[in-house]
């Protein structure tokens, strides 16, 4: 299956994979869709993306199709299918 994987306001990520880019998995959760990054592209994708317990850092969010953000307990639960896409923001605050 395809995925379509965006990257947005995190700069640094965008100049590894592109603001956005498409990977091929058999199958999968978003949680592997993370890991599939941080494997292909190493050491700096680890550091922009997981924290030091190599959990996806609290200050970045995930979208599956424009469905609202995904709570994090369910990165390993929610399937993915052909043409899905995953888009990784980063949580802004402010006020």
């Amino acid at each position: 299956m395809k995925i379509q994987i965006e990257s947005l306001g995190l700069p640094t990520l965008s100049k590894l994979i592109g603001k956005s880019t498409q990977v091929e998995m058999a199958n999968g959760t978003v949680a592997d869709v993370i890991s599939h990054i941080v494997d292909q592209i190493g050491r700096p994708a680890r550091k922009i993306l997981l924290d030091q317990k190599g959990r996806l850092d609290i200050s970045i969010q995930v979208m599956v199709n424009d469905e609202g953000f995904l709570p994090r307990d369910d990165y390993d639960k929610r399937n993915l299918k052909d043409g899905d896409t995953v888009k990784l923001m980063l949580l802004v605050g402010g006020g």
